[in-house]
């Protein structure tokens, strides 16, 4: 299984933008082939920091969703909305529950 977590630090001004343009990208995702789940979440510590956690099969699952368009779109649209680059952790894992 891989595991990626992205993590965005969003414009103040630009953060419902940013929801509504992550809506495509996480309901297209889940209806891909190998993906476990998708979801983005508020830190609510932290100010307009947002993180996406996302479950996949393995890495080809990855790989192709990398190309599907909604991934390339929101992308492409998001970049105005960030403070920093997006940082992005993935994690190879194997479930033990």
């Amino acid at each position: 299984m891989i595991i990626i977590h992205a993590l965005f630090k969003v414009k103040p001004e630009a953060k419902d933008i940013f929801i509504t343009e992550t809506m495509p990208l996480i309901v297209g995702s889940r209806m891909e082939e190998g993906n476990i789940s998708y979801n983005l979440y508020e830190d609510t510590s932290v100010p307009d920091t947002f993180i996406m956690v996302e479950e996949w099969k393995d890495e080809q699952a990855v790989e192709t969703h990398n190309q599907t368009p909604h991934f390339v779109r929101f992308g492409l649209r998001s970049k105005p909305f960030f403070q920093i680059p997006t940082q992005v952790k993935v994690f190879s894992a194997e479930e033990k529950n």
